[in-house]
């Protein structure tokens, strides 16, 4: 299964150019209207806006898809709670199932879409560095409660280049172990949980190594706990992210008073 949380597509599209600031902004103001959209025509409406918004970032479908599959699960089991927990007009030929349930149920399946939608065009478009630094630039403000922001948006941004190589390390130990005969699929609970021992254990040695060589990189680039760093390619708003910013703002009161 691979994920594409931390995996960056360089493209030259409008949305590549963006401020990382305005696209973090964003990404959380879309998420939080996901979630407050009601009707069916809202919510198709946010899906074509996003549409464009992933047809201008020239990235393809499948980078999309690729981020929605691993939460196929996800979208499946709150449709099903919704279905036979939410109290209405029961279904014909399904017991404790609910007509409201059903609605309920398929329109939180469609806010998680668009959610994790958002969240995955983002990180698509948005370099895990600009992505950190972005971060570090909201969190400014704790500076003055002497909370160490730099070190909380170093740490995001090594989880963010971690989680892929975990997946991808993991993905390449479960092959090896198959291609050497180790069953990792059939039997009961207790087998299945014994035979994870051949993945676990390469999986914490890599791990280790990869902390170990990460800590050697940093020490040799002379990091320093709470030093101040420069950036060597100063970011600011621009005509578009202001353009952008506008428009953005102007269809999520749209969709909300809808």
């Amino acid at each position: 299964m691979r994920m594409t949380v931390g995996h960056y597509l360089p493209r030259a599209s409008v949305v590549h150019g963006l401020d990382p600031r305005v696209k973090l902004f964003l990404m959380g103001c879309a998420i939080g209207v996901s979630f407050n959209l009601e009707g069916a025509l809202p919510l198709a409406a946010f899906a074509l806006a996003l549409g464009g918004a992933t047809v201008l970032s020239r990235i393809p479908p499948r980078g999309i898809a690729s981020g929605l599959a691993p939460f196929l699960w996800l979208f499946a089991i709150t449709a099903i709670l919704h279905v036979f927990m939410t109290p209405g007009d029961p279904l014909p030929l399904v017991p404790y199932a609910t007509r409201q349930g059903l609605v309920n149920g398929v329109r939180v399946g469609c806010q998680l879409v668009l959610a994790i939608w958002v969240s995955t065009l983002t990180t698509l478009t948005t370099s895990p560095l600009d992505t950190v630094w972005a971060l570090e630039w909201y969190l400014k403000p704790l500076k003055y409660l002497k909370v160490p922001t730099e070190e909380i948006a170093l740490a995001v941004m090594l989880a963010i280049r971690f989680i892929p190589l975990l997946f991808e390390e993991t993905d390449r130990i479960i092959k090896a172990q198959k291609a050497r005969g180790v069953d990792l699929e059939s039997g009961g609970l207790a087998r299945k949980v014994r035979s994870l021992v051949p993945v676990l254990v390469p999986l914490l040695h890599s791990v280790f190594r990869r902390a170990d060589d990460l800590a050697v990189a940093l020490t040799l680039r002379c990091y320093s706990p709470g030093g101040v760093r420069t950036r060597m390619k100063e970011m600011a708003l621009r005509r578009a992210d202001y353009i952008t910013l506008v428009c953005a703002c102007i269809l999520f009161v749209f969709l909300l008073s809808w």
